[in-house]
């Protein structure tokens, strides 16, 4: 098994080699950094080394963090009183809650508007890359695969996805290693 070290380096040599590889293939720009769940905290801490090597290869990485797009959207959303106490009076809580929510998270395109907004602000800048980060804020709401498909054809920069999980057959992967395999990934996968 390779180090999340080693995986970088080996991304890093991917975005080297540009885009136009990929987009002849149709295939849009994401690569998936696949590291095992227990490593998150690693990755987390490598996270300032890994744009710091990012902008010495001549890229301007942006950051997005998907546990800061869903807790925002909720502290936001004019339904929160309600899903609190309903939290707190149901048999179900939780099943309830979670049904609900996803369908307001898919509905709304929460992450989906959320990246594709920070697409379009890199879009123009020279070396303009996007590093998606705390995947596991999704589960169990949301998958990132289903997310991409939303957005299949607008990735206009490179976009990363540090990605908790195991890596399954050459498109396939199992979120969280806990999630069954998903084949419906269209992108590169690394590690």
């Amino acid at each position: 098994m390779h180090s999340l070290t080693e995986k970088f380096n080996e991304l890093r040599q991917h975005l080297k080699g540009g885009v136009s590889s990929m987009k002849q293939t149709g295939f849009d720009p994401v690569y998936y950094l696949v590291f095992p769940a227990e490593e998150i905290l690693q990755a987390k801490l490598m996270l300032p080394q890994i744009l710091a090597q990012l902008k010495l290869d001549g890229f301007n990485p942006r950051v997005l963090s998907l546990t800061t797009v869903l807790n925002q959207w909720f502290r936001d959303h004019k339904l929160r009183g309600a899903w609190q106490a309903g939290l707190q009076e149901s048999d179900e809580p939780r099943q309830q809650f979670r049904r609900t929510f996803s369908t307001k998270l898919e509905k709304e395109r929460v992450v989906s508007d959320a990246i594709l907004a920070e697409l379009e602000a890199l879009r123009d800048q020279p070396g303009g890359l996007l590093i998606l980060t705390d995947l596991e804020a999704l589960h169990p709401f949301l998958h990132i695969s289903g997310i991409e498909q939303q957005l299949n054809g607008k990735f206009c920069v490179p976009t990363v996805v540090l990605y908790p999980g195991i890596r399954g057959g050459s498109h396939s992967l199992r979120f969280l290693g806990i999630h069954k395999e998903n084949g419906n990934y269209r992108s590169i996968h690394i590690g």
